[in-house]
């Protein structure tokens, strides 16, 4: 599933269960699309996957809408490049973090 196939607003409880993964360039392009049109006092900040794509929690989602913390922003994104981004289980991309390395005892 992409973010083409969502319909927005999605429930907070929808939001915490699932991730958004998308590609470097995209993560460029949300970064400078929230400084220009954002507020800088909320600003996405995407987590690189070892994969080396990066996530966002779908919760961002419920401030994509008018009046929401993110709005600005998002609504200047194309909308036609939502289909590069994939909707994951929270799960799935969580088990994409780097992890630690351990510490020995």
């Amino acid at each position: 599933m992409t973010l083409s196939d969502i319909t927005l607003p999605v429930t907070h409880e929808w939001g915490i269960a699932h991730a958004l993964v998308f590609a470097d360039d995209l993560a460029v392009r949300l970064a400078e699309v929230q400084a220009e049109h954002g507020d800088p006092r909320h600003v996405p900040l995407p987590r690189l996957l070892t994969d080396g794509r990066y996530m966002l929690m779908a919760d961002i989602l419920t401030e994509c809408v008018p009046g929401g913390l993110v709005y600005g922003g998002f609504s200047e994104l194309d909308v036609s490049r939502f289909d590069e981004i994939e909707v994951l289980p929270i799960a799935d991309a969580v088990a994409l973090l780097p992890q630690p390395d351990p510490i020995d005892p």
